[in-house]
């Protein structure tokens, strides 16, 4: 994600769309083995990429496609489909019906729509909530290997044949992933004016110890400000991990490998270091006293001038989409290098309905979204000289008079729904950012479980009673709000009454069988 709103913005709706998804939730099957190194972006306009017969001998069809949408219907949108229904009545003799429904009722309005095989044939998905798992094990969408294979080559190259089939279900392909850089890693950003002032040595900032220091110095100096902001989720325990949460933290691969023998997490030496420290550094007064409860994000905090600091899982030009946000000339320290999980490539999908009258055609469509500028950039910016305007080569802005929200048409926040690599950068992106992307990809190392995901199902009850358990301890913990020497044992406890050793040993059980295949 490139710019402030994209940056934050897909960690929110990740937050959104697991809540809301919540009660749809499925569990999925084992994903086959990949390996894995950096995903090439794909296409241009003039390159056909697919593998269909010749555009005169296609019937005409009328494809429907529906995505979430994160504000009101843009009141331009039937001009823009208008656009793109003459490049694809063109390319592929089909017309694209687009349906965008609002994110709050997505989950129950896509149900409503497979069960009641309502014209659909082209639909994204979100990976959280289980939403995609779900919606393949019970039959609404449609396995998409062979069609990938025949019409999908663009896909491919702009995924990266690495990632491409992580979403795979029981050995089944079901949906295409966004294209991203697929990894994170972790970064501690600083207020440069007081780094500055205070002479503080960035280039010495190597470990998590060495951040205390800096806070140390920040309180003393600064004391009316607090030197580290942290909210539930963003923090210095859940935030810096070196290890592949396997998609729930029930049970993690230590260092991204370990031999792919799980560990519990939360009897490690190094999990109840992390506890101490935080709770230290909370009794000092580095962490604000209401990082457990608070609904302001670290940006806020930062923003407001509240704090000095934070923890950020890290992605490339993220700095300056935190300055542009916050007001704050910025400083980072990347304290974990990028690692590549499952659920890193899992966030967005797109995915064939199973009640598509013409899949073939459906995955036509859908690799010109992944390999045609032209129809990602109609689909994120609008049409040019209405809706925006280049300003370069690679960036665009809005028209004189207009902005993102007066704007007929504007989906430039959500661009990674669709190939951003392909679309413009906004005026105001990093114009290097393409290239930082690359850079971040090339320093990525893949976990030993990528592809790896849980199925639930044969411990389903001990999963529900886990996560009562996580939601009563581990925010009060992780925040350091209470003493570990006090709760982390009763933490523990409660855990393994919950039914942690059966849960872990059957996640092992499933992770041994994927690994064999």
């Amino acid at each position: 994600m490139r710019k402030k709103s994209k940056v934050v913005t897909l960690l929110a709706v990740v937050s959104l769309t697991t809540a809301l998804l919540a009660s749809c939730s499925g569990n999925n099957g084992n994903n086959a083995a990949n390996e894995t190194n950096a995903g090439q972006a794909a296409g241009n306009t003039e390159q056909s990429s697919n593998n269909a017969a010749d555009q005169a001998t296609l019937e005409p069809y009328e494809l429907t496609m529906s995505f979430p949408i994160f504000s009101a219907e843009p009141k331009d949108l039937a001009e823009v489909e208008a656009e793109l229904n003459k490049i694809t009545k063109a390319k592929i003799n089909t017309t694209i019906d687009i349906l965008p429904i609002s994110v709050g009722a997505y989950a129950q309005q896509m149900n409503l729509m497979y069960s009641s095989g309502e014209k659909l044939d082209l639909s994204f998905i979100f990976g959280s909530g289980g939403m995609y798992s779900s919606s393949a094990a019970s039959g609404k969408l449609m396995p998409i290997d062979d069609l990938l294979k025949e019409y999908g080559q663009g896909i491919v190259e702009a995924v990266g044949d690495q990632y491409v089939n992580v979403p795979q279900i029981n050995g089944k392909l079901y949906g295409t992933p966004i294209v991203d850089t697929f990894a994170k890693g972790v970064d501690y950003f600083m207020r440069k004016d007081l780094v500055d002032k205070y002479q503080i040595d960035v280039a010495s900032i190597k470990t998590i110890d060495d951040v205390g220091n800096v806070l140390k110095t920040i309180k003393e100096k600064e004391p009316n400000l607090i030197p580290l902001g942290v909210s539930p989720g963003l923090g210095p325990v859940t935030s810096f991990i070196d290890y592949d949460d396997l998609g729930d933290r029930i049970g993690v691969l230590p260092g991204y490998d370990n031999g792919l023998q799980i560990a519990n997490l939360f009897e490690a030496p190094e999990y109840a270091a992390q506890l101490k420290r935080v709770h230290n550094w909370f009794e000092a007064g580095y962490i604000n006293k209401d990082a457990a409860t608070t609904t302001v994000v670290v940006n806020g905090q930062l923003k407001a001038g509240r704090t000095f600091s934070g923890f950020y899982p890290s992605s490339p030009g993220q700095e300056e989409s935190l300055e542009l946000e916050t007001g704050f000339e910025l400083e980072k320290v990347e304290l974990v290098p990028p690692y590549s999980k499952t659920g890193n490539v899992m966030t967005g999908l797109w995915t064939i309905a199973q009640q598509s009258k013409n899949p073939e055609r459906t995955m036509m469509f859908l690799n010109l979204i992944y390999s045609d500028k032209d129809i990602a950039n109609l689909l994120v910016w609008g049409i040019e000289g209405k809706h925006y305007v280049k300003v370069s080569d690679t960036q665009a802005d809005y028209p004189e008079g207009l902005d993102a929200s007066t704007v007929g048409y504007n989906l430039v926040s959500f661009d990674w729904m669709f190939n951003q690599r392909m679309t413009f950068l906004s005026k105001t992106d990093n114009p290097d950012i393409r290239n930082l992307e690359d850079e971040f990809v090339k320093r990525t190392t893949p976990s030993k479980a990528l592809g790896f995901v849980f199925d639930e199902t044969p411990v389903k009850n001990e999963g529900v009673s886990i996560r009562n358990v996580l939601e009563q301890y581990a925010k009060v913990l992780e925040t350091g709000s209470v003493n570990p020497d006090k709760k982390l044992n009763e933490f523990n406890d409660k855990l393994k009454a919950a039914g942690l050793e059966k849960y872990m040993a059957e996640k092992q059980k499933q992770l041994d069988a994927w690994a064999a295949k």
